[in-house]
């Protein structure tokens, strides 16, 4: 909430009503003579102008209490603490300024009875006032927040339905599927058994894919059994032209990461490198603390393969929509490395 127009009319307008119940209150109780309308419409303006002033000065304090109190005690998770401090410092903040506005305003026109007593009454006038105004101004904010968040969700579900799309579709490449057919044809005339072992990962693969596209994120467990399949499958297409080490700590299979995104990484290397006999593909999947790191030697291909990082690019996005930290990836002279967070089940 920022000091804009509406805001400004908005405080002229309390400023306003706040002189009209103080003078009104004072005339009424005895604390102030008021010899006709002149000298109540002069009471009221005189009221106004300070407390327009002390009023936006108010408002200015009310948030940053605010501003405060939601990194110490945000809501709605700490709203039992958040509530007595919020009511004690707006009681101080409108017992200074009522008192500051009826110091001034007695120099300028003393009071009948003295300053004390109207001191003690409009710092209790005010506090209440200021009360009734913070409240106001928390239930704006909470309902902006709370429109913003929706607007922000229904962002966010848009994006990541844009994103399943683009993974789904890379997932579903043609390319990959008439290689594989190719690879199933050739082994069925050859090695049956190994033609029967093919199908089986390659069903793997696709209903992996088909079960978790929806999911925002899968046990790091359930992405190296895949990828487990993947490489096979990728391993009998290049002739064993694959080498492959997966080494990841126990305790951190049960982590979590956005499903597919172990694959994307094995698939932009096989799409930039070569895979042969004489000089293999090597790969290595393992974890340092809270990252997974999948690397590949480099061995780029002669016709480097045409490319627009989409899916390193897709990767970054889901790592970002999840409010988490973003994906590493780095080039030495021999290797190719990249880096994901593994994010904490608890």
């Amino acid at each position: 909430m920022k000091l804009n127009k509406n805001t400004i009319l908005a405080i002229l307008l309390l400023a306003f009503f706040v002189q009209l119940i103080i003078i009104t209150y004072n005339y009424a109780t005895g604390f102030i003579e008021v010899s006709g309308v002149i000298n109540f419409l002069t009471r009221l303006t005189i009221g106004i102008s300070f407390s327009f002033v002390f009023a936006l000065l108010l408002v200015f304090l009310d948030l940053q209490i605010i501003n405060i109190l939601d990194k110490l005690f945000p809501l709605p998770k700490k709203f039992i603490p958040r509530i007595p401090s919020e009511l004690f410092l707006s009681v101080i903040v409108g017992a200074i300024i009522g008192s500051l506005v009826t110091i001034i305003a007695g120099t300028l026109m003393p009071y009948v009875d003295g300053l004390l007593k109207n001191i003690i009454n409009n710092s209790l006038i005010t506090s209440v006032i200021n009360i009734i105004m913070i409240s106001v101004i928390e239930a704006i904010l909470w309902f902006r927040r709370g429109q913003e968040s929706l607007i922000k969700s229904e962002k966010l579900e848009r994006e990541n339905s844009q994103i399943r799309f683009e993974t789904l579709k890379s997932q579903l490449n043609p390319h990959f599927l008439f290689n594989s057919l190719n690879v199933l044809s050739s082994l069925i005339k050859h090695d049956a058994d190994k033609a029967q072992n093919f199908v089986d990962e390659f069903s793997s693969v696709y209903r992996y894919t088909l079960d978790v596209i929806e999911k925002p994120v899968v046990e790091l467990r359930e992405e190296i059994d895949f990828a487990k399949s993947f490489l096979y499958l990728q391993k009998i297409r290049f002739n064993n032209a694959v080498d492959m080490e997966i080494n990841v700590d126990v305790s951190r299979l049960n982590y979590l990461v956005p499903p597919l995104a172990v694959q994307t990484l094995l698939e932009n290397a096989f799409k930039h490198n070569k895979a042969t006999a004489d000089s293999p593909l090597k790969m290595k999947i393992y974890n340092e603390n809270d990252s997974l790191v999948v690397v590949n030697n480099l061995q780029p291909k002669i016709k480097g393969a045409d490319s627009k990082g989409i899916g390193l690019n897709n990767l970054r996005k889901r790592y970002d929509l999840l409010g988490v930290k973003l994906p590493q990836f780095s080039v030495t002279e021999k290797e190719y490395i990249a880096k994901i967070p593994l994010i904490n089940p608890e």
